[in-house]
């Protein structure tokens, strides 16, 4: 029996690993390590008190959310693909949220990481929005540009590094939702598109008490099955990963059933015959 389950998941290895290979995935210079952060390096410290300017032309700073937990997506407006993304998906995960509100329970915040954005763009940028998601919620958030040293202060506080793709003409950046406590210290980080509205919630409660939170490991297989696609300008399905996922799950269920199998012989063979 096992060498038949044996046989067959060594089948289904050399074709996942034949068909990853046929895959054609365009170059580009995507370095998948600037979307890695090191939680351990940043969970628990106080980020700088920026300023900012919001879509209504307003002076802000992060001080002037300090009554309540804070979530922070950094984006830029222009961006084609992801950004919108985060922010929609975002918006539909606190739908899900019925007990917390926008504006009393927590804050959000969107800001750009990019120095050229103006407050108009971010005006642009939440009424497309509103527009693609139905909700009161969105119409709370705070959109916000800022100045380079400021984008660099905190940038670098939260361990978010981005740079500015030449070839592809746009920015390469973390997928990544940051939390922070009505004292600014960060909190937590949730990774990947398609937030869970569980976690998003855990999340503000830590945050709200200022509580230290790990990311699950899911959000980062999340994150490593995105892969920049210079062709298609976005970020496709990583297929090669999860090929050599698949196989890393099956080469573990035949090392389990091996186990088995091995015990019981063993049991069997020691076992008296006729009681």
């Amino acid at each position: 029996m096992i060498r038949f389950v044996a046989i067959g998941l060594f089948v289904v290895l050399v074709i996942t690993a034949q068909i990853a290979e046929a895959i054609p995935f365009g170059g580009s210079d995507f370095n998948p390590s600037v979307m890695k952060i090191n939680e351990d390096d940043y969970l628990g410290k106080t980020v700088p008190d920026i300023k900012m300017i919001d879509e209504s032309d307003n002076r802000l700073s992060l001080s002037s959310f300090s009554k309540r937990p804070l979530i922070l997506l950094l984006i830029y407006y222009d961006c084609p693909n992801i950004c919108p993304l985060l922010a929609e998906d975002l918006a539909s995960a606190i739908n899900n949220i019925a007990d917390l509100k926008v504006g009393s329970d927590y804050n959000v915040l969107v800001l750009s990481f990019n120095k050229n954005d103006t407050p108009e763009k971010a005006r642009e940028f939440h009424k497309r929005l509103q527009m693609s998601i139905k909700s009161p919620n969105v119409a709370k958030w705070i959109f916000a540009t800022t100045n380079e040293e400021d984008i660099k202060s905190l940038t670098k506080a939260v361990g978010y590094r981005f740079f500015y793709s030449t070839e592809d003409r746009m920015f390469i950046h973390p997928v990544v939702y940051i939390f922070l406590s009505p004292e600014r210290e960060i909190t937590r980080y949730i990774f990947g598109l398609r937030p869970d509205p569980f976690s998003i919630r855990l999340a503000i409660l830590e945050s709200a008490k200022g509580r230290i939170g790990k990311v699950p490991i899911a959000s980062w297989i999340t994150l490593a099955c995105y892969k920049y696609d210079s062709k298609s300008h976005g970020y496709i399905l990583n297929l090669p990963f999860l090929f050599a996922s698949v196989g890393v799950v099956m080469a573990v269920m035949i090392g389990i059933l091996s186990c088995v199998v091995y015990r019981k012989k063993k049991s069997l063979k020691n076992t008296p015959i006729g009681g």
